[in-house]
């Protein structure tokens, strides 16, 4: 005779399959674009957001909440920011600090330690340069090759450093290449791949937010179905870096070159 699961098995199993599909609920979310032109679609996130962290506190799963806490407060930044009109720079460093802060604070109960243990500089294994130079090249050949093809149009803060003098424009095109990848290295390679991997394990996690960070890009840089699935594989990249090495320096470094790239592009190419 087959054994028959415990009723304990059954409800941890179940506990795990809830935990798992709210950390992915809660990226979705996060990877849905917000525009001003949307806010009936913003409030209906919105609500899902404030349900999906209530159901993370019911739960009492740490994984759930460490993600409901991180990302409830990115979200309504990006939410306040965008369709209040706030200069994007605001918001984007409102994005990068009170997420993590909020994290960081919930991490002093005891339950949920550690808060944030990708929040490393995380060790140089061998193979570490080589992945990230290959890794630089090749996304910056794909992302210009894509960019010439296509000849998309920038978001606005690349549009607007057109209008300013060389020394500015390079100026802003550093501030977007530093700042912009922290929220995001912190949301996908950090939360969301630290939080999966602990429901999951990391091969599944890895391919859950390669998944949703190139689902997030659908309207970015890269856009469309090509630069979905660029800004995907691209993360799995990332991904492996960040599990490799242990923590979310050299990830980010790597996100930098190619925002440079980017900006590179968009302002002193794509005019």
């Amino acid at each position: 005779m087959m054994p028959v699961p415990s009723r304990g098995t059954r409800d941890s199993a179940v506990r795990t399959a809830l935990t798992g599909a709210c950390v992915v609920a809660l990226g979705v979310c996060a990877a849905l674009p917000i525009r001003p032109e949307a806010r009936a679609r913003t409030a209906i996130v919105a609500v899902a957001v404030a349900v999906l962290v209530a159901g993370a506190f019911v739960l009492r799963s740490p994984a759930a909440i460490r993600a409901a806490v991180f990302i409830g407060p990115l979200f309504g930044c990006f939410a306040v920011g965008i369709l209040g009109g706030w200069p994007p720079a605001v918001t984007t460093i409102l994005v990068c600090v009170l997420p993590l802060a909020g994290l960081l604070l919930a991490g002093r109960h005891a339950t949920l330690r550690p808060a944030a243990p990708w929040l490393a500089r995380g060790s140089l294994t061998p193979e570490a340069p080589w992945l990230g130079l290959g890794t630089v090249l090749l996304s910056a050949a794909a992302l210009s090759a894509w960019a010439l093809a296509v000849r998309p149009e920038p978001a606005e803060y690349l549009r607007e450093l057109r209008s300013v003098p060389l020394w500015g424009a390079i100026l802003g095109i550093v501030a977007f290449a530093a700042i912009n990848p922290v929220w995001e290295e912190m949301l996908f390679r950090g939360v969301l791949l630290t939080e999966l991997a602990a429901v999951w394990g990391a091969r599944v996690a890895l391919v859950l937010q390669a998944g949703l960070f190139g689902a997030a890009h659908f309207a970015g840089f890269p856009s469309g179905v090509v630069g979905m699935v660029m800004a995907a594989t691209w993360g799995f990249v990332l991904g492996v870096m960040r599990l490799r090495s242990g923590g979310i320096l050299l990830p980010y470094l790597v996100h930098v070159t190619a925002n440079a790239t980017i900006g590179t592009l968009a302002v002193l190419i794509l005019r």
